[in-house]
């Protein structure tokens, strides 16, 4: 019985949180054409409502950075991983090269522990996109790894004019006695992308701004298709313009009752 317990506790990701950094909150990288950006996959320490949580990050941030781009361009990425398991970057929905889009043993080897990986990443079409792991997503996806990128249009009117334009990623995680719950090493938890969480993050904080407002969101979760956004004014201004959108291949939710 001790061995067995031993055993299943061995398969277990570490929730360590001693000597890590603390999370950086998320921020905008402005990025040109034949711009190079370095990619860090690493665990960090994140408090949320009083518990230390040991979760993983791009670039020390949760969600990772947000890649503004011009549309036409294209940038070199260097990976490196040293994260908790081998990785790749999948650029979600964007067109680019099928051996840069991130699909482990199919386009690439997978980047090992301690390893780096260069791809080029090209952005042909305006829009609104992200970034996340194809190996492990039910792991990575929970402890922080995920990122957006604007692609902002050759055509100025491309989008509608708007007062304020904010780019929004919803994720939940579910945390059980101060830690994740854990996550097996040997195979996915419950489904490949996720499961059901009991706190829900916005921009990597679990306290949204009270206003209600339209923004880009990126949903990095299990979902069911729902879409829900207002905005509001007071009376005496003239109302703001807002404008939606949702990265590719994403939709919003509302959290199920519990």
């Amino acid at each position: 019985m001790n061995q067995a317990k031993a055993d299943a506790s061995d398969d277990l990701f570490t929730t360590e949180t001693a000597g890590l950094p603390e999370v950086l909150g998320p921020g905008v990288t402005r990025l040109h054409d034949g711009d190079r950006l370095d990619l860090r996959i690493g665990p960090v320490r994140k408090n949320i409502d009083g518990a230390e949580l040991r979760m993983l990050a791009y670039n020390g941030s949760i969600p990772g950075p947000t890649l503004q781009v011009d549309q036409g361009s294209e940038i070199t990425v260097q990976v490196r991983n040293d994260g908790d398991v081998e990785a790749t970057v999948h650029w979600h929905g964007l067109r680019l090269e099928n051996q840069y889009d991130g699909v482990p043993d199919e386009t690439q080897v997978p980047i090992p522990i301690g390893g780096t990986y260069t791809c080029k990443v090209r952005f042909p079409d305006a829009g609104f996109y992200w970034y996340h792991p194809h190996i492990r997503e039910d792991f990575g996806l929970e402890m922080g790894l995920y990122g957006t990128i604007v692609v902002e249009p050759a055509d100025p009117g491309y989008w509608p004019a708007v007062d304020r334009e904010l780019t929004l990623t919803v994720d939940d995680l579910l945390v059980e006695d101060g830690h994740i719950a854990p996550f097996s090493r040997s195979g996915p938890t419950f489904v490949a992308m996720g499961r059901y969480g009991n706190v829900m993050l916005i921009n990597g904080e679990t306290r949204s701004p009270a206003r209600r407002q339209r923004a880009r969101s990126c949903a990095c979760m299990w979902l069911t298709p729902r879409t829900r956004g207002s905005s509001t004014s007071p009376s005496a201004a003239p109302a703001p313009s807002w404008s939606a959108a949702t990265a590719a291949g994403t939709s919003a939710r509302r959290s199920p009752a519990r």
